[in-house]
């Protein structure tokens, strides 16, 4: 059962960074990255990137969720452009985000 409401809410997790995919006119060279990030470090990439989507996830489930949005996103999102599937981690994570480095507010 565990698993079937993580795969839900990478499944919505997905459905709301294709939404700001298609909202903010991403082009095909324009790519998404992945984080697992403290409230600290939420913000702090919320101060810096334009847009983000990030969703609270229980620190012992993060992984289950980051591996599930990885494999989800290659089946169900082909426009959605993620180069590599790495996924820089912060002590302390709490919240899965994803960001363009390619649109850093200025």
């Amino acid at each position: 059962m565990q698993n079937e409401n993580i795969a839900l809410q990478a499944k919505v997790f997905l459905y709301h960074l294709n939404n700001s995919n298609n909202e903010n006119g991403f082009r095909a060279h324009e790519s998404w990255k992945f984080s697992q990030v403290s409230e600290e470090g939420k913000a702090k990439i919320e101060h810096d990137f334009f847009p983000t989507v990030s969703v609270r996830v229980n620190p012992e489930l993060i992984h289950d969720f980051a591996a599930s949005v990885l494999q989800q996103l290659k089946i169900e999102q082909p426009k959605v452009n993620v180069p590599d599937s790495i996924i820089s981690i912060q002590s302390g994570s709490e919240y899965f985000i994803a960001f363009s480095p390619d649109r850093v507010i200025r």
